[in-house]
């Protein structure tokens, strides 16, 4: 570590309890406008209004911008909670707040750009490296276009990924461009089986200039050498906690809310449900008590397990220690593998549901859905990572640069 790691104080704690309980009230409200999200291809205006009066996006920011810097299992337990009632909220929730953090470990002088005026101002993002970018003096002109920028209706700013290409060298210098919105054009092509209201649409650039202190390298990320870190504002041992980590989080989450949601539907609907042939109440069935206690279990153990991991990865940096990288490898699969957890559970309750899941006004039928559309996300590929996980357990640490993401 470049410098001694501030600690997590018991104020920080409590303001993530009261986050938690402030998501838990909100749960009604969001169930009633899931739907008018999902016919909006877009979180509901008013819901990102309320998301700021509670200050879940402040979670995730510095304090610099009076952001709350807190403790990543009380974020990703309130991001869990708004999934019960609405995983496109809670994906926006948690992947347009995770660039409060990740402006954390820009130049103050970025930072400046956005929060100057406005420190509630949202940033969207689109990482893949689809775009072209040229240097120039002074900064770099990028071109081209961004898939899939979730909640980027809501936002003034994106954060886009392009590789600057060197001759000779081995690995492409992939950096974070940060563009207003003034310099991209929204394209409107979601239309999506599942997580209809995260409004993750394409951008445009024609031709926009970024300046240098406008751009975040990749290896200052993994180098624990950014600017935030060097000039103090990624101070918090959240900010210490590597992308991945927290990035990844924000896509495996919501499907662990909608899984409890669907749970929590099905758990009521079993109490009066009764048979369409036989009038047999399904509470009295075991096969529907059986199906209830092992979505439970797998649910809580799931969130268990995210819960234990970030309090590891906190208490190791708070001893200005770094995180070993099988325990970061350990820690991307446990967390990719919560959303096929989560998938089990969810067809389990889906299928006992019988027909009237099927219905295009059930709730469970978008819960279901959206669990489909989280999973097949890159982050949470069980597959590749479980497989590096894996081999880093045998001392194999694989050449792959994009194995690294952990």
């Amino acid at each position: 570590m470049n410098a001694t790691v501030n600690q997590i104080t018991e104020e920080t704690r409590e303001i993530g309890r009261s986050m938690i309980e402030k998501a838990k009230a909100m749960l009604e409200t969001l169930r009633e406008r899931a739907s008018t999200t999902e016919s909006l291809g877009k979180v509901d205006p008013r819901t990102i209004d309320d998301f700021h009066q509670a200050g879940f996006f402040k979670m995730f920011q510095s304090s610099l911008w009076g952001g709350y810097e807190c403790h990543p299992a009380d974020i990703f337990k309130v991001q869990e909670i708004i999934g019960q009632a609405c995983p496109s909220s809670s994906w926006i929730m948690g992947v347009v707040g995770v660039h409060n953090w990740q402006m954390a470990h820009f130049s103050k002088e970025a930072q400046e750009d956005v929060w100057k005026d406005d420190s509630n101002v949202l940033i969207s993002s689109s990482y893949a490296p689809t775009g072209s970018v040229e240097e120039v003096e002074g900064g770099c002109i990028l071109k081209g276009r961004w898939f899939y920028s979730s909640g980027v209706d809501h936002c003034d700013w994106i954060l886009v990924g392009a590789n600057i290409v060197t001759e000779g060298s081995p690995f492409p210098d992939y950096r974070t461009y940060l563009v207003p919105r003034s310099e991209f054009k929204v394209i409107d092509d979601w239309q999506v089986l599942g997580l209809k209201g995260t409004g993750s649409k394409s951008v445009e650039i024609k031709e926009a200039f970024v300046p240098l202190h406008r751009q975040l390298p990749a290896i200052a990320s993994q180098m624990n050498n950014t600017p935030g870190m060097q000039d103090g504002t990624a101070d918090s041992p959240l900010f210490r906690i590597p992308f991945p980590g927290i990035f990844g989080a924000c896509i495996t989450t919501p499907a662990l809310g909608a899984a409890q949601g669907m749970l929590d539907i099905f758990t009521e609907a079993s109490k009066s449900a009764t048979s369409l042939y036989s009038g047999a109440k399904w509470s009295a069935e075991q096969m529907t008590q059986m199906r209830i206690a092992e979505s439970d279990a797998e649910l809580r153990g799931a969130r268990l397990q995210m819960e234990a991991n970030y309090n590891e990865m906190i208490d190791v940096i708070s001893r200005d220690e770094d995180l070993e990288l099988v325990d970061r490898g350990r820690y991307r699969f446990d967390h990719c593998n919560l959303v096929d957890t989560a998938d089990k559970a969810a067809d389990r309750l889906f299928v006992a549901s019988g027909a009237r899941s099927l219905m295009i006004n059930q709730p469970l039928q978008r819960f279901y859905l959206d669990i489909q559309a989280a999973r097949v996300h890159a982050i949470n590929n069980r597959v590749k990572w479980g497989s590096v996980f894996g081999q880093m357990s045998m001392d194999h640490y694989p050449d792959d640069i994009l194995a690294l993401f952990i």
